[in-house]
C-alpha cells in the first residue's frame, strides 16, 4: 500500500482568489480613468484591456518587459476612445499591479489548512506556471505578496524550470525536493489541463480538481476527486488516506 506524504497546490484560483483580486484592481483602474480620461467609457476601456490581455498577456518572444507590455495593451484600449496617452496607460498598469497585489491574499482557511497538513507530517508545496522569464516576475510578485515562502516547504515556478505544468518533470522535481515518491503525492488545482493532467502525467497517487467556477467536466481528463472550494479538501484527503494508504 502507498502512503500519503505530500500535497502540492496550484496558486491562482486554487489557494488565492485571483479573479477577485483582479476585479478589485480593475475597479481601481476605473476610478483613475474617471478622473484622468473622463471622455472615455471606463467599463469599455477595461473590457478592451481584458480582451487584449486574454489573447496575449505577455510578449510571446520575451523582448518586452511584462509591465510595459501590459501598459501597451492599456494604450490600445485607450486609443479606441481617441486617448493617445502612453503615460496614462503606464499609470493604469501601475495602479492595476499595485491594487491587485494588495488584494492578493490566501483564501479563507488556507493558511490554517496548510499548517494542519504540516502538523500531520505531510510536506506541502506550490507548483505554479510562469511560462516565460518575464511572466515569472508576475508569479514571484504574487508569491511575495501572500508570503508563500513562509508557509510552503517547496515552491516551483514554471518558466524558471526547464519544463512547466503539465510536463511531468516539474512535478517530479517537486516530489524530489519534498523527499516524497510521486505515488505518495497529491496534486490540487483549478486547471484540468495543467494541474490535473500534470499530476496524472507524473503518476501521482491522486489528483483533486478545484472547480471553483462550475466548469463542465472534461471528456478526456479525469481527476480522482472534484471539489468546489478548498474548504472541502480536508474531507477528501481523509478519504484518500482511508482508501489508498495504511
Amino acid at each position: 500500500m502507498a502512503r500519503l506524504g505530500a500535497v502540492f497546490f496550484d496558486l491562482d484560483d486554487t489557494l488565492v482568489l485571483t479573479h477577485a483580486a483582479t476585479k478589485i484592481a480593475n475597479d481601481a483602474v476605473k476610478a483613475v480613468l474617471a478622473n484622468r480620461a473622463p471622455s472615455s467609457n471606463a467599463d469599455e476601456v477595461v473590457s478592451a484591456f481584458l480582451e487584449g490581455f486574454s489573447s496575449s498577456p505577455w510578449d510571446p518572444v520575451g523582448q518586452v518587459d511584462v509591465t510595459e507590455w501590459r501598459a501597451r495593451i492599456w494604450h490600445v484600449a485607450l486609443q479606441k476612445w481617441s486617448v493617445q496617452d502612453i503615460e496614462l496607460a503606464r499609470d493604469l498598469q501601475a495602479c492595476f499591479d499595485r491594487e491587485r497585489m494588495l488584494a492578493f491574499q490566501w483564501a479563507e482557511g488556507v493558511e490554517a489548512l496548510v499548517r494542519e497538513l504540516q502538523n500531520q507530517g505531510l510536506k506541502v508545496g506550490l507548483i505554479t506556471n510562469g511560462h516565460t522569464v518575464s511572466s515569472c516576475k508576475v508569479q514571484r510578485a504574487k508569491l511575495e505578496a501572500c508570503k508563500a515562502q513562509e508557509l510552503f516547504n517547496v515552491i516551483l515556478v514554471g518558466g524558471e524550470e526547464p519544463r512547466e505544468k503539465p510536463h511531468k518533470e516539474i512535478f517530479l522535481k517537486a516530489c524530489e525536493l519534498a523527499g516524497c515518491d510521486p505515488r505518495e503525492s497529491v496534486m490540487v488545482g483549478d486547471n484540468l489541463l495543467t494541474d490535473i493532467q500534470g499530476g496524472l502525467n507524473a503518476g501521482f497517487l491522486a489528483t483533486i480538481w478545484v472547480n471553483l467556477h462550475g466548469h463542465p467536466p472534461s471528456s478526456s481528463i479525469h481527476p480522482s476527486y472534484t471539489i468546489s472550494s478548498i474548504a472541502e479538501l480536508p474531507c477528501v484527503l481523509k478519504e484518500i488516506q482511508r482508501k489508498y494508504t495504511n
